[in-house]
């Protein structure tokens, strides 16, 4: 696997109540060098506006570049990715709706989005 990749288990409802401390794990990884997230959804059963809110801004981070680390801009640094798996129905037609699906892939497995990263970096 690349050090650079990070495959995060999510569990339970991203909302309003636990979107900040999703948003705080994935901006540690992004600090410590994390380029490309997986997010495992298997095991979530609702997001809300704030959980798209959270995928929105680390999608927009990854593939901008537009961070800020120990309060020093990255530019360039804009080549990472955001993919999902395992999205249940409900949260994969609410991901259709509001557009995500058009920047943010989702792959059945982990091991598939693993497997699409490793051929493509």
């Amino acid at each position: 696997m690349h050090k650079d990749l990070a495959v995060v288990t999510v569990i339970g409802e991203v909302d309003v109540y636990t979107a900040a401390q999703l948003r705080d794990h994935l901006a540690s990884l992004l600090g410590r060098g994390a380029r490309h997230l997986v997010l495992d959804f298997a095991g979530v059963a609702f997001i809300d506006s704030s959980g798209l809110s959270v995928l929105a801004g680390i999608h927009r981070l990854l593939s901008t570049g537009d961070r800020t680390d120990a309060g020093r801009s990255e530019p360039g640094r804009g080549t990472g990715t955001l993919a999902l798996t395992a999205v249940n129905l409900r949260i994969r037609e609410v991901l259709r709706t509001t557009g995500f699906t058009r920047f943010m892939p989702i792959y059945s497995t982990v091991d598939l989005a693993v497997t699409v990263h490793e051929h493509t970096a």
